[in-house]
């Protein structure tokens, strides 16, 4: 990171529904939020941007179980939209607009968070990427948030590793942005799909680096 490289500190879906007790909840989703707050004030200090994600589901969405009355959670269906068929997963409801789930965890301090980008509300396609759905039909604010920033390098952070925060470092790569991953940072909603997940990332080009409480500053010098 030189001199001038201006960071993005991206909080991928840190919303009531992944953490623990949530409906769609990650395993020990909660040992990340003292993690990620060391990251806002690491990037703050840096004036770096911090944008978070929500989805943002209307009750009827595709991807929920309860609207697939022939598929239970966790089972896969093959759906269409505009044009392009593909698998998607069945998930309980989750982050439905307006809800309790859908509201980002209050250990966060909104007041540090520049933007909110909200993703997933067509409810024929889901949108596990900060960028664009899952077919690439529409584009989310993220993008044109973080060129008129001016931003060289984003951080990546959230929930969950194999899901929403993978195909969002995906998209970063794609956008042409540095990406980094904080390992320590994010929990998979597949234990055994962590590693695997992570090496494809880093093939991908994205590093995938170890937190710590000077981060920021480490990759500062670099």
């Amino acid at each position: 990171m030189g001199a001038q490289d201006k960071i993005a500190l991206i909080l991928v879906d840190i919303q009531n529904d992944f953490l623990e007790r949530g409906s769609l909840a990650v395993a020990d989703s909660n040992s990340i939020l003292q993690r990620v707050n060391s990251l806002i004030r690491q990037v703050k200090t840096k004036n770096g941007l911090v944008i978070a994600t929500k989805d943002w589901h209307p009750q009827n969405h595709v991807s929920f179980a309860s609207n697939n009355a022939d598929k239970q959670v966790f089972e896969t269906k093959e759906i269409e939209y505009d044009g392009i068929k593909g698998l998607q997963v069945m998930w309980p409801d989750h982050c439905v607009q307006n809800t309790y789930g859908s509201e980002l965890s209050k250990e966060i301090n909104e007041k540090d968070i520049d933007f909110i980008v909200k993703k997933g509300m067509n409810y024929r396609v889901d949108s596990y990427s900060a960028f664009a759905d899952n077919n690439y039909s529409e584009i989310t604010s993220l993008a044109k948030i973080l060129y008129q920033n001016h931003v060289d390098i984003v951080i990546i952070a959230g929930l969950a590793a194999d899901f929403c925060v993978k195909f969002t470092c995906l998209d970063a790569i794609k956008f042409g942005f540095k990406t980094i991953l904080i390992k320590e940072c994010t929990k998979p909603v597949y234990e055994e799909l962590f590693e695997p997940t992570l090496s494809e990332l880093k093939a991908k080009g994205v590093s995938v680096l170890h937190f710590s409480e000077t981060f920021v500053e480490h990759i500062s010098d670099d």
